[in-house]
C-alpha cells in the first residue's frame, strides 16, 4: 500500500512541486533515540515572526515528508511563512508511542532552536497537521505548553468512534471506514488500551487549558467529523 500512494503523490508531485517559490532544504534532527528528517520550506520574502510545524497524515502507518510536500509548500507560499515537515516513524515497525515521541522531541528541538530555521528568537511557533498528522498536532499542542497556535485538518481526534459520524458516514463511498480506521490503529498501536490514553484521544480531556489557539478544518462527510467538533466544544 505505500508503494501504490507513492506513486499517486509522486504523479501530483511531479505536476505542482514546480510552483513553489521559495528554498527547499533538508535537514536531520538528532532526537534522544533517532535522526529525523525535515524538509523545510521558506518561501521568497519569507516572514521572521512565525514558524510552523507540519506532520503528515496516513494512519500512522502511511505517506511521508514527500507525499504532503505540495500541501506544506503551498501553505508557506501563500502565509509567507517558512514551514517543517516532519519525517517522523512509522507503524507497523515502529508503533507508539514511538511516533509521537518523535513528533514532540522534534518539535521541543525546533523551539529550542528557532533562530537557525531564519525567524527571529520572538518568533510565534506552531504545529499543523491532516487526519493522523492532525492528532500527532493536537497532542503536541496540549504537552508543549509553549506554543502559539495550531491547525488540525480532519483530525483523527476520537480514537473510540462512538460518535454519530462514525455511524453515518462509514460507507466506502466516503473513502474512510471503520475497517480502514481498525486497520490504521492495528498497525499502529501495541494495545486497545492506548487509545484511551488522554494524549492519543484528545476527548478523554475533560480540560484543554492552556492549549493555544486552534484553527479547525473539518470535512463534512467524514468518519472523524465528530471527534473534531467535539473538541471545538472542549475548547470553547
Amino acid at each position: 500500500m505505500r508503494h501504490f500512494l507513492d506513486n499517486i503523490h509522486g504523479k501530483i508531485n511531479e505536476k505542482l512541486n514546480g510552483t513553489f517559490k521559495g528554498n527547499l532544504e533538508e535537514r536531520s534532527i538528532k532526537t534522544k533515540s533517532t535522526d529525523i528528517q525535515i524538509s523545510i520550506y521558506t518561501p521568497i520574502d519569507a516572514k521572521k515572526d512565525i514558524l510552523g510545524i507540519f506532520f503528515h497524515g496516513g494512519g500512522w502507518v502511511l505517506g511521508n515528508r514527500q507525499s504532503h510536500q505540495v500541501g506544506v509548500n503551498s501553505m508557506a507560499d501563500a502565509t509567507k511563512t517558512i514551514w517543517i515537515s516532519v519525517e517522523y516513524r512509522l507503524g507497523p515497525e515502529y508503533k507508539y508511542p514511538i511516533w509521537l515521541d518523535d513528533c514532540c522531541d522534534v518539535t521541543q528541538y525546533i523551539i529550542e532552536n528557532k533562530t537557525s530555521f531564519c525567524v527571529d528568537a520572538t518568533a510565534k511557533v506552531g504545529v499543523a497537521g491532516d487526519s493522523a498528522g492532525g492528532m500527532i498536532a493536537a497532542s503536541i499542542a496540549r504537552t508543549i505548553k509553549n506554543l502559539d497556535f495550531q491547525i488540525i485538518m480532519y483530525g483523527v481526534l476520537d480514537m473510540i468512534q462512538e460518535t454519530e459520524s462514525y455511524k453515518e458516514f462509514n460507507k466506502e463511498m466516503y473513502f474512510l471506514t471503520v475497517d480502514l480506521m481498525n486497520w490504521f490503529i492495528s498497525n499502529a498501536f501495541e494495545s486497545s488500551q492506548d487509545l484511551k490514553d488522554p494524549r492519543i484521544s484528545g476527548l478523554f480531556n475533560t480540560s484543554l487549558e492552556d492549549v493555544p489557539p486552534c484553527l479547525f478544518i473539518v470535512s463534512e462527510l467524514d468518519v472523524l467529523r465528530d471527534g473534531n467538533l467535539g473538541i471545538k466544544i472542549i475548547l470553547l
